[in-house]
Order: structure tokens, then C-alpha cells, then sequence
């Protein structure tokens, strides 16, 4: 409240011009209306005890004058004593409900119970539910007490007293009435005032959260667009690159193509932060389930990065707990693998002498359930535990002299840490300044069975998939010519087309065993296609086993609630792709005929 009013102000306008809130300002003016009634009520009384020669009740009235003159001053001077105020004027009430009954008029009248009447509805209305127990307790007591010693018809018709003569009695009576009804009036009139303010905030929050969620989908969209557009290209480069490499070049060629791969690759890591990390606020990604070695997995992954690090003359080191070597586990390897390509290349980019290590360490296993524990230690420049917790923030990076010649968006840790709580885990750090860092956290896979052979050594199960009739459909020409040469060398031989309407003209016409749909096509779009397809009166067209071709790391659980199967996300690479194929060979149960 505002207590800078003058102290000659008698505006009860200005009073409540310094408080906002509706029921404040009803409070206000119950008091003011309260302490107004009091004073003419008190004239009234001082004028006609004076002219009956009562002169208790005179000095009582006068009493009361005086006091809740000082009272309704200081309301309008200092509003915000408010709650004071009001225990003061309720408790001059309860003193005259007291003396009424026991020094005045020795009976229970009408304007005793009016009393007590407002002074319940004073201090609920003014002081809330426990003072308005207090004071109502406080003004009954003397009713009851009464009441017990003198009975019903006594306690009514006792002897007068001095009680207040006609037609003094008569116009307290009516004014307390006034009163009463004003306080109920004031009160409810400014219920209804924030019920009102209320709905009219309401109402402007649901338009204010209608244009947040439209700006929501059209960045959504807008995101999901620019994912698709700069990652096709990349898919392409990284796709080509890739072929090339299996196309045994010579040695001179074999350097700049990884160069190039590993770059492409680079690039498509810098965009996948830029694009993808504003869509993980929840922490909780739906995570797909790809069965994969994982030792395998880590090697491969670090081989890429090591064209890196050896550039920089450092040395990368994988040391893998020789009892997880052959595990095959079911999880998210394009997640797991945005984390580890996040935490190595920032341990290689920071560090400039020395090795980077990434091991992974076998803690806990139980039936079905392997918990691993993964490292991450460099001889880098490491970080000051004052920025241990900052530097998982969005768009933060450590603050020193040796800090800016590194460079970077500041977003890898941050997506880590988001990552990983889809993993239902999260990354601890121990560094300190000039001795590295290492960044570690634990996740549990689920681990797949394996075939042992006559050696003892595991064999992976495999469905032959040679024979199965696949449909792509991809509006890019490079990504279509890559992917036909990837499958090709797998001797799978698809049919390709251009975009989701004829891809849905093709299922109506011809049987596949699977379809891969592009989500962004022109003419009819992945989603759509899809939909049209499941619809088709043939249950067997209808429930083709359905793969999504997505450049975004995010879009899973739009995927599987439009009906794909599963999806595979660009750039992929020839294992991926042999996965999905054993996945689709699977599901359909076909074995290969020579």
C-alpha cells in the first residue's frame, strides 16, 4: 500500500487509490463505513443520554467518539494499518456488547445482538476466518453467560437500566440495520468485482496462451523445415563420402575423403545442437529401441573423432571393460551417440597437449540388465568448480583469457544434460583448473541374447532380408541415389519414388513388405501418406511395415502416434540401414530362398 497521504486527508477516495486489489478496497470502505455509523450513533447516544441525565452512557459515548475518531483518521492517513485498526474498532464493539449487558442495560436486547452480529461479520470480512473466530467467540461469551444466569425471559425483560431512551433507541437500532447491510453489500459487491476482473484475466491469458502455442507451431514448423533442409544436403555428402570409402580408394584419396567425411559430419553435429536443443525442455525424449553392440559401437563412433584429435596431436584412447566386449544392449545409439560426440569433441577442442579417454566400465549386471558406467577425461585446461553447475546452462561457456580462442555455441553440455535425463541418468564433473576435466555418468541398457557359436564366441541373430520388397519414397535426387547404392550393395533392390502421393498410389497398386516414407515431400508429405495408406480396404496394404526418414533427433513421438513402425534418422549410415532391414526381416518372418 501507499503510506505517502497527507495527514490532513479526510478522501476516502484517496485512500483506496493506494491499494489495488478489489477486496483490500472493499475492506477499506467496510471499515470507513463501520467507523462513520459509529460516530453518528455515538452523537446520538451522547445527545440523549445528556437530555435523560444518563450519564454512563454519556461518558461511555463520548469515549467512543473520541476514540474512533482518531481511528477513522488514521484509515484514511495510513491505510495500510488497516488490520489495526479494525482489532481496535471491533474491540471497542465487544467492550459495548459486554457493558450493555452487564453495567447498562441488564438485558439482551435488540441492539446487543445487532452488535454482535457485525462484529462477526467485521472481522471475517476484514481480518479473516481465525480472528473472526476469536471475536465471535469474544461477543457471544457475555450472551451465554447471561443467558446461564438468568434464564430466557429474564435475560429479555430484566430492568431497564439505562438503556437508551426513545427515539434515541429506534434510530440505533435502524442504523446498526444500515450498517449491517452496507458491510454485506460492500463485501459481495466486491466479490463479484474480482470475479469479474478475474474472468476478464482469464480470458486474456487464454488468448495470451492461443498466440503463444501459434508461435510455438509456426517456430516448430519453421525449425522442422530448416532440420530438413540443411540436413538432406549433409545426408547426401556424409552418404557419398561413405560409399566412396567402401569403394577401396588409394591412400591419398582415402585421407581426403575421411577428411571430408569427418567434416560433413562435424558440421552435422553443430547443426543438430542448433536445431534440436529448444525442443528438449521437458528432459524426457522418447528414446527408440535399436539392438547394437555397444564396445562396437563406441569404436566405431571414436574413430571418426580420432581424425581429430590426431590432428591436434593428441592422443584418443577407448578403454572398454573387456566383460561388456560381444554385449549387444536395446537403446537410442543416435542419442547415445549425440552425448558421446558432444563430451569427446569437447574434451578434444579443449585440450591441447596430452590424451582425451573414453572408457566405459561394467557396474552392475542382472538378468536382462547391464548398468555402465561411461567416462570422459582429458589433460585439457579444465574448469574452475565455481563453474561446475554453469556450464550445463544453455548458451554458457567458462569465462577466462584461454576460453575465447575455443570458440562454440555453448550448447553441447547443455543438450547432454537434457539427453541424459531421457535416460532417466544425469553427468556429474570433477576439474579443476590446469588438470583436465572428466565427465562421467552411468546408464542401464537392456541387453540382447546372443547365439553362441561351437567357439564359444557370440553370433549375432540375423534375419536374411535380401528378398524383401522394399518402397522408398524421397524427394531428394542425391538422397535417393545414395540410398539405392547402399542398398544395392546390400543385394536389397527397391522401388523409389518422388513423394508421399505416389508412394500411396504404388501401396494401393502393388504389395511391399515395407515402406521408407521422407516427412517432408511436396504434393503429400510423409504424415500423410502414411494416413492415407493405413486406410486402405486391404488390411495387408494398409498395415505395411512402416519406417520414417526424419532430419530431426526430435520428432519420435509425432512419429510413432502417426503410425510409423519405426524411424531412421538422416544422415544414416550402412549399419543403421542393414538394422532396419533386420528389423523389417524380423517382423515379417521371411527367410532367404536360394
Amino acid at each position: 500500500m501507499n503510506t505517502a497521504l497527507p495527514f490532513t486527508n479526510w478522501s476516502l477516495k484517496k485512500a483506496l487509490q493506494s491499494e489495488r486489489d478489489s477486496f483490500a478496497r472493499a475492506r477499506i470502505r467496510i471499515l470507513f463505513t463501520i467507523a462513520v455509523f459509529a460516530l453518528l450513533k455515538s452523537a446520538i447516544v451522547l445527545g440523549f443520554g445528556l437530555a435523560a441525565g444518563q450519564h454512563l452512557q454519556v461518558v461511555r459515548a463520548a469515549i467512543s467518539f473520541t476514540i474512533i475518531l482518531v481511528l477513522l483518521k488514521m484509515l484514511l492517513y495510513r491505510p495500510s494499518l488497516l488490520q489495526v485498526l479494525t482489532h481496535a474498532m471491533i474491540l471497542i464493539t465487544v467492550a459495548i456488547i459486554w457493558s450493555n449487558i452487564f453495567l447498562y442495560t441488564h438485558k439482551i436486547n435488540l441492539i446487543t445482538m445487532q452488535f454482535v452480529f457485525m462484529v462477526m461479520l467485521s472481522s471475517f470480512y476484514v481480518l479473516r476466518s481465525n480472528f473472526g473466530i476469536f471475536y465471535s467467540s469474544l461477543s457471544i461469551i457475555p450472551v451465554l453467560i447471561f443467558l446461564a444466569l438468568h434464564g430466557r425471559a429474564e435475560g429479555m425483560m430484566s430492568s431497564p437500566g439505562q438503556e437508551l431512551m426513545s427515539p434515541g433507541y429506534e434510530i440505533i437500532e435502524v442504523l446498526n440495520f444500515v450498517t449491517i447491510i452496507l458491510s454485506h453489500y460492500l463485501f459481495f459487491g466486491a466479490l463479484h468485482v474480482h470475479i469479474r476482473e478475474a474472468e476478464v484475466l482469464n480470458q486474456k491469458l487464454e488468448l495470451a496462451i492461443a498466440e503463444a502455442n501459434k508461435l510455438a507451431e509456426s517456430k516448430t514448423n519453421f525449425l522442422s523445415t530448416m532440420s530438413h533442409e540443411l540436413r538432406t544436403p549433409l545426408n547426401s555428402v556424409i552418404g557419398i563420402a561413405g560409399l566412396m570409402l567402401n569403394d577401396a580408394p588409394d591412400e591419398r584419396q582415402k585421407e581426403n575423403l575421411k577428411l571430408l567425411h569427418f567434416s560433413a559430419i562435424d558440421l552435422l553435429g553443430l547443426i543438430n545442437n542448433v536445431l534440436d536443443f529448444n525442443k528438449m525442455d521437458s528432459g524426457h525424449q522418447l528414446l527408440q529401441e535399436v539392438q547394437f553392440e555397444l564396445a562396437e559401437f563406441v569404436q566405431d563412433l571414436c574413430s571418426v573423432l580420432r581424425v581429430k584429435a590426431t590432428s591436434k596431436g593428441l592422443a584418443l584412447n577407448v578403454v572398454v571393460d573387456e566383460r561388456l566386449r560381444g554385449t549387444n544392449v536395446l537403446s537410442d545409439p543416435t542419442r547415445l551417440s549425440q552425448v558421446l560426440n558432444n563430451l569427446v569433441g569437447n574434451a578434444i577442442k579443449f585440450t591441447d597437449a596430452g590424451s582425451v579417454t573414453l572408457a566405459l566400465r561394467l557396474d552392475e549386471e542382472t538378468d536382462g540388465i547391464v548398468l555402465v558406467y561411461f567416462s570422459i577425461s582429458d589433460t585439457g585446461v579444465g574448469i574452475d568448480p565455481a563453474n561446475h553447475k554453469s556450464v550445463f546452462e544453455m548458451f554458457t561457456q567458462v569465462e577466462s583469457q584461454d576460453m575465447y580462442k575455443y570458440g562454440g555455441t555453448g550448447l553441447g553440455l547443455a543438450i547432454v544434460k537434457k539427453v541424459l535425463a531421457g535416460f532417466d541418468t544425469d553427468i556429474s564433473l570433477s576439474s579443476e583448473p590446469g588438470k583436465g576435466a572428466k565427465f562421467s555418468f552411468p546408464i542401464r541398457f537392456r541387453t540382447v541374447r546372443v547365439i553362441q557359436s561351437k567357439s564359444g564366441a557370440p553370433v549375432e541373430v540375423k534375419q536374411p532380408f535380401q528378398n524383401l520388397k522394399i518402397l522408398i519414397a524421397e524427394d531428394n535426387d542425391i538422397t535417393r541415389l545414395v540410398l539405392r547404392k547402399q542398398l544395392e550393395k546390400m543385394k536389397v533392390f527397391p522401388t523409389i519414388v518422388e513423394n508421399g502421393r505416389k508412394a500411396y498410389e504404388a501401396c494401393a497398386t502393388n504389395r511391399y513388405d515395407a515402406i521408407f516414407l521422407d516427412l517432408q515431400m511436396p504434393e503429400m508429405d510423409g504424415y500423410e501418406a502414411l494416413r492415407q495408406i493405413r486406410a486402405l480396404p486391404d488390411p495387408e496394404r494398409a498395415n505395411i511395415y512402416a519406417v520414417a526418414f526424419t532430419a530431426s533427433v526430435t520428432e519420435q513421438r509425432r512419429i510413432e502416434e502417426s503410425g510409423f513402425n519405426t524411424y531412421l534418422h538422416k544422415p544414416f549410415n550402412l549399419n543403421e540401414l542393414e538394422e532396419r532391414l533386420q528389423g523389417i526381416a524380423r517382423h515379417m518372418c521371411i527367410t532367404t530362398h536360394s
